[in-house]
């Protein structure tokens, strides 16, 4: 009788060993998938910090408020990063208040903006991923209506990171800031 439940002991610790590594692999499979949830960009990734402004134009210190900002797409963390709209007016905000355009007071404000993030085109696969942003800017006020269409690139390599949808993600970071420091520019030019 011990013949016959060798060969079943022998199977039973088989099926232990395989569900033992299934459990394991099921384990690596699930933290891969985990590291590459898409998370959104960052109003941090987005600023213009005071050391990256070239130059600043007397006109508008303290005189823009920020009228409305549209376009932006919360971020499926399933698919791809993204840039939300509040994300991007606070950016933008930050951005104004760091080049000294921000007015302390909206009611004080001589210039209002708007933003329309028109298109964030985005790469679905590469080691370096160039992010592309198209954002309508419209500054009004004092006798002033000016449209400013800014185009911007953002690039991200595999020195940035490894995993590639956090690189799209500070490719898409990089973009809207190199978009924001054009607005600055171009606001810096006008005369």
């Amino acid at each position: 009788m011990t013949r016959g439940l060798a060969p079943w002991r022998h199977r039973t610790e088989g099926v232990k060993r395989a569900s033992g590594m299934a459990i394991v692999v099921s384990l690596a499979i699930l933290t891969a998938a985990l590291q590459g949830c898409a998370s959104p960009a960052t109003q941090q990734g987005m600023t213009v910090t005071p050391s990256m402004l070239e130059r600043t134009n007397d006109t508008f210190k303290h005189a823009i408020r920020i009228e409305s900002v549209a376009g932006g797409k919360d971020t499926n963390p399933l698919w791809t990063s993204q840039v939300g709209t509040e994300d991007f007016k606070k950016a933008l905000t930050d951005s104004l208040g760091n080049a000294g355009y921000l007015a302390t007071d909206d009611g004080q404000a001589k210039y209002a903006l708007t933003a329309n993030l028109l298109e964030l085109d985005q790469p679905l696969i590469g080691l370096t991923l160039d992010v592309k942003s198209s954002v309508q800017y419209q500054l009004k006020g004092n006798g002033l209506d000016k449209s400013m269409p800014v185009r911007a690139t953002g690039t991200a390599g595999f020195s940035d990171a490894a995993i590639a949808i956090a690189r799209l993600r500070i490719a898409s970071e990089r973009s809207i800031l190199e978009n924001i420091k054009e607005l600055l520019r171009q606001v810096a030019d006008i005369r």
